[in-house]
């Protein structure tokens, strides 16, 4: 089975400067998506160590045959002790921190791990379904259904997570492993995306089978800023094909 990949990041409307990150190492098949946070240079650079340790981490296991959701734990260890510790060892960087959202894929299968409110989807035979958990205020509200889908996108917390990397000196990221299908799309976003494109847009768009990946990417991206753009906007999508 073949896996195309496209990626796409904006700064967005009205952000100074992109704290997003997102990684594409495709011959070690890791996809990764960092929101950062903590000001503009805490931000960026929390990303950015997130993205780069992943991917330093997951080329030195990929030799070992260990497995998926293992090796992502590991990546996910190390990139959250890379941004503890250089915020530790630098003041103005106190408090700095990411989201992240991952997938490492095998041949037919495929890991997950996240962190905070970045999002994986996959559409299969048509139907969108989200795989990861925000860990976030409004998710755990969503989830006990004290508010709805539309309160949620416009509540004054949205923007408040109850999990990020490199907070604290460990961890514990959300993991799964699943078989990936032939026509299976997958995307890897921000919360730049979800706050203004529902759902049933994404899914409309990752089922473009005759778009090219990347003007998928850009189209999302730009749906995003003409709604308002008010955060950093990433995307990576990941097509399977016979």
């Amino acid at each position: 089975m073949g896996l195309e990949a496209a990626a796409s990041s904006d700064v967005g409307q009205q952000r100074k400067a992109n704290e997003d990150c997102y990684a594409v190492a495709a011959e070690h098949g890791l996809y990764v998506v960092a929101d950062g946070m903590g000001g503009h240079a805490a931000g960026q650079l929390a990303s950015e160590l997130c993205c780069r340790a992943m991917v330093r981490a997951i080329e030195v296991s990929h030799s070992s045959g260990g497995m998926l959701t293992e090796r992502l734990r590991t990546a996910v260890t190390h990139a959250n002790h890379e941004i503890f510790s250089t915020a530790r060892d630098r003041e103005e960087l106190t408090g700095m921190g990411t989201t992240v959202v991952a997938a490492l894929v095998n041949e037919d299968r495929a890991a997950l791990a996240h962190v905070g409110d970045s999002r994986v989807y996959r559409l299969r035979s048509g139907r969108l379904r989200q795989l990861t958990d925000d860990h976030s205020l409004v998710g755990e509200l969503l989830r006990r259904n004290e508010i709805s889908a539309d309160a949620a996108r416009e509540h004054p917390h949205r923007h408040v997570l109850t999990r990020a990397l490199g907070v604290r000196p460990k961890v514990e990221p959300d993991l799964a492993e699943i078989g990936v299908q032939p026509g299976d799309v997958y995307c890897l976003c921000s919360d730049g995306l979800t706050t203004h494109v529902h759902d049933d847009e994404i899914a409309k768009a990752l089922g473009m089978e005759d778009v090219p990946l990347q003007e998928l990417c850009e189209r999302l991206v730009d749906l995003a800023n003409r709604r308002g753009g008010e955060d950093n906007i990433t995307v990576v999508l990941l097509r399977f094909i016979e």
